[in-house]
């Protein structure tokens, strides 16, 4: 039954919580038998390099509480595609949003916008345990 379920994930949205807390959201849909159930949001923390690490990582309280089979899995092999594929860097992101709004885009828009990632085209195959781009 497993064989047939696909990740397709969506964006990744990332904000400042506190000066050295960086909060995450990883939203994507479940297709199983062709049946997509979508808009899962699943909550992150990211804790950055360290002596034990060499890229950031996700942190999540309850992997398991989504139900889905090796989202584990599923979320380790975003993190590698993000950090170690893309070079993608959550302070560089989250800096160049935070920058100062100009011109019009300062007087409608004076809030600090989260940053968003957008995965395009790509899916997690249970079978295989990998993040495949979809071919067109």
């Amino acid at each position: 039954m497993s064989h047939f379920i696909k990740l397709h994930p969506h964006y990744l949205m990332l904000a400042r919580y506190q000066p050295d807390t960086l909060i995450g959201k990883l939203s994507f849909s479940v297709e199983q038998y062709g049946l997509i159930v979508n808009n899962f949001v699943f909550d992150l923390q990211l804790t950055p390099p360290n002596e034990h690490y060499e890229h950031w990582r996700f942190i999540c309280e309850e992997p398991a509480q989504l139900n889905v089979p090796n989202f584990v899995l599923f979320l380790k092999s975003i993190e590698h595609y993000i950090f170690m594929t893309l070079k993608f860097s959550p302070i560089a992101a989250l800096e160049a949003a935070e920058q100062p709004k100009k011109g019009i885009r300062k007087v409608l828009a004076p809030k600090v916008e989260p940053f968003r990632l957008f995965f395009k085209d790509m899916f997690f195959d249970i079978h295989t345990n990998g993040l495949k781009q979809i071919e067109k």
